[in-house]
């Protein structure tokens, strides 16, 4: 009678398992020689290589160290011969030295490679595309070769390069701005994109220096700043792009920050600025920032283009002459800017040409706040009437002898809409946000050299005035009061900034009426 499947079953199994426990006693008696014989295992592996060395030895040398060597071997016998326990003392000393030569080393463990070098020359591979030249004779970059070539110095901050100084071909086009972009991506990926990197391109020397930022601190709140009449604090800056420094509060501490001055009046050369950001990029901060400051000293007029009431906190305050949002409005209120330019300018020459003093209502500051001015050109494109920016060219030209400034706003995908007037006068810019490097450079009118932060809080940017460099700013926190997301505390420190209300004035304020287009003033008659 044949098993059946369940006994076949069991038979295997008590035969594996069979299998299984003698495997684990052969180990086990494997082991255990191992261990009570390892005496005699070191002292034989030990003699062995003992004898080998003699034998070696005695092949390698030469017949005077030959004969040397048996003259010392039978002066050793014969002592051992003579002295006494000397054979005994002799045969421990073999033993020992075996026992010592026997013993089991560990393999050596070669070194993991240089977390540095590895990282540098993964940076040197990424740049070898684009800085191999087979006609540099030199070959500082090439397929396979090492980073020595060309980098020449380097600084780590834990485990990340913070420096790097590389030297490049001098055929490489180092005065293409679109090269040097190129090779700034490429460090930018390789070093890390979470920091903002400076590049200094000495072109002479074909020297590249690459240096990690610090980050700006980007908890400045709105305050009163510590400037001269005439000047308006932008934002923050780097240490090294001035030698100002004013107290700021930050964290319930003072701390003495490098700041970005925009100076204003009819000594500047630069008296109207122009702010391109996308939205959520701290555009609206900007304006808010720059209105708390000129309405100290001066008038303040706002068209809001887009109608998103970012500024109706200002409105019914001390100095802020008129808020509008609707297309007409804006349009009466250019018409009235533009006469009003004409009026102060007249005064001006007047008082230039009689020598008296010019009148406190042609020199007062007048600060006119366009945000998204392009929005009221689309509808006035659609309406087909007046263009509001054909309303600028007299206040942009003339505005730094009448004492007004403009100030103006745009998104990136509306340069192409903004008149060549008011691109060509205004000469400080603003931009925020992470924007490609060719907007940047149409907008500021070079490059910044700094690049990264793709992550940048809002109002982080670059900002340039006139013909200076291009620095890093962080524009102060200046929320809108009004809206339900900002923080109590917030809304208490803005509304304390405020101007105060008109009505509330001790002395009533002359205000200038937008209803209808004023006439101009005859000039006196000598």
């Amino acid at each position: 009678m044949s098993p059946g499947p369940k006994s076949l079953a069991a038979i295997a199994r008590r035969a594996k398992d069979g299998i299984g426990n003698t495997r684990t006693r052969a180990h086990r008696i494997t082991h255990v020689t191992r261990d009570t014989f390892s005496p005699v295992l070191t002292l034989t592996r030990g003699l062995n290589r003992q004898l080998g060395w003699a034998r070696n030895w005695w092949k390698g040398a030469s017949a005077d160290k030959r004969k040397a060597g048996a003259a010392g071997i039978a002066a050793v016998l014969l002592a051992l011969y003579y002295l006494p326990y000397a054979p005994l003392i002799a045969l421990l000393l073999v033993l020992a030295g075996a026992a010592w030569l026997g013993r089991e080393e560990k393999p050596a463990t070669e070194p993991g490679p240089d977390p540095t070098d590895v990282k540098l020359q993964t940076v040197y591979n990424g740049l070898v595309p684009y800085l191999a030249d087979d006609h540099d004779p030199a070959r500082l970059f090439h397929p396979g070769g090492p980073y020595q070539n060309a980098f020449r110095h380097w600084e780590l901050d834990g485990d990340r390069i913070v420096r790097l100084e590389l030297t490049y071909s001098p055929y490489f086009t180092d005065d293409d701005p679109a090269a040097r972009a190129r090779i700034e991506r490429v460090l930018q990926a390789k070093l890390g994109r979470g920091r903002e990197y400076v590049y200094e391109w000495d072109t002479e020397s074909n020297h590249l220096t690459l240096a990690a930022l610090p980050p700006l601190p980007t908890a400045v709140p709105a305050q009163q700043f510590v400037t001269a009449p005439c000047e308006i604090l932008l934002g923050i800056t780097d240490a090294g792009s001035t030698n100002r420094r004013i107290p700021v509060h930050v964290d319930d501490t003072i701390r003495q920050l490098p700041p970005v001055i925009w100076r204003t009046g009819n000594r500047s050369t630069d008296p109207h600025l122009l702010a391109v950001a996308a939205p959520g990029a701290g555009k609206s901060n900007l304006l808010r920032t720059i209105a708390l400051q000129a309405a100290r000293d001066g008038d303040i007029v706002v068209v809001d283009g887009s109608g998103s009431g970012d500024y109706a906190c200002l409105a019914g305050r001390r100095n802020i002459l008129r808020i509008e949002t609707g297309y007409h409005g804006a349009l009466e209120t250019l018409t009235w800017l533009r006469h009003e330019t004409e009026r102060r300018i007249a005064a001006v020459t007047y008082a230039k040409q009689h020598g008296t003093p010019v009148p406190d209502n042609a020199r007062r500051p007048l600060w006119v706040i366009l945000d998204e001015i392009t929005e009221l050109s689309d509808l006035a494109a659609g309406q087909g009437t007046t263009d509001p920016q054909e309303l600028l060219d007299l206040p942009l030209r003339l505005g730094r002898a009448a004492h007004i400034g403009v100030i103006t706003s745009a998104r990136p995908s509306h340069l192409e809409r903004l008149r060549p007037t008011l691109i060509a006068d205004t000469h400080t810019r603003v931009v925020l946000g992470p924007l490609d490097p060719e907007t940047v450079l149409t907008v500021l009118g070079a490059t910044p050299g700094v690049s990264g932060g793709e992550g940048m809080p809002p109002g982080r940017g670059y900002v340039r005035i006139g013909n200076g460099p291009v620095v890093r700013i962080q524009i102060p926190h200046t929320p809108d009061p009004l809206e339900e997301d900002t923080s109590e505390a917030d809304r208490m420190r803005l509304l304390a900034l405020l101007p105060r209300h008109a009505d509330a004035l001790p002395v009533e304020v002359p205000s200038i009426s937008l209803a209808k287009t004023p006439e101009r003033e005859p000039e006196p008659t000598g």
